[in-house]
């Protein structure tokens, strides 16, 4: 039995279900009883249903009649679809951040596209890399005045690259392609030129979009699973 502490139950609920998506123990399709899941973790059902509701928020699952609450299952065009969001966001952030890029922030996005440069020559682990990307692009996204810019635009695309296929994601460029994506974002940046940072940053989405739909096998129309939470043994 999972063993839970004082802290919020909902939330330690939900990161449960979130790190068994991103390990693959729980797949597209998946269900996720709510009565299995509260006595699996010996809590009641009213904080599993407050978690589920949240992951359903923020996209990792979908309900189905009679079914409940299932894992979500990808598509091709839901893929490019969530990218482009992500890309169309995000590039109306860097604009207007390039608009009054402070020295102390072009210097935190040099010192970040530099570490990401040591990492390559360093041999440095995935993770390091996805840190690094991340903390640049959330740089990019603090400096706009829309927080609803901001929240969408890290929310989009996030479900699929950091939980739905994460796995994927891990092989999806090598080292040198993920510094030379982030240094092309930062070198517009730097130009000030409109055009140039949309571009950039949107083909920066658009590029992991379509080589993340390769891996994306057209669903059945019913979702796999029973209804019952889907956890194998610890």
């Amino acid at each position: 039995m999972q063993q839970f502490s004082k802290q919020t139950y909902s939330d330690q609920v939900a990161q449960l279900i979130r790190q068994r998506i991103r390990s693959g123990r729980l797949r597209g399709g998946d269900c996720v009883g709510e009565a299995a899941l509260a006595g699996e973790c010996g809590i009641s059902r009213a904080p599993v249903r407050e978690a589920l509701y949240q992951l359903e928020a923020e996209g990792l699952l979908m309900s189905h009649p009679k079914r409940g609450k299932c894992v979500t299952i990808l598509t091709p065009d839901g893929i490019r679809n969530s990218y482009e969001l992500s890309g169309l966001l995000e590039s109306a952030a860097a604009v207007n951040a390039a608009k009054g890029l402070s020295a102390e922030v072009h210097g935190k996005l040099a010192a970040l596209v530099g570490r990401m440069r040591d990492a390559v020559r360093a041999g440095g682990a995935f993770e390091e890399h996805a840190s690094l990307g991340t903390e640049f692009h959330e740089t990019i996204l603090s400096l706009s005045d829309n927080p609803l810019i901001r929240s969408l635009a890290s929310r989009s695309s996030r479900v699929i690259s950091k939980f739905l296929m994460y796995e994927r994601w891990r092989t999806l460029y090598t080292p040198e392609e993920l510094y030379d994506r982030h240094n092309r974002i930062y070198e517009a940046l730097c130009s000030g030129e409109r055009r140039r940072i949309e571009n950039a940053v949107r083909e920066h989405y658009a590029e992991s979009a379509e080589r993340l739909a390769r891996y994306c096998v057209p669903p059945d129309d019913k979702p796999r699973g029973t209804g019952k939470a889907h956890f194998p043994e610890e």
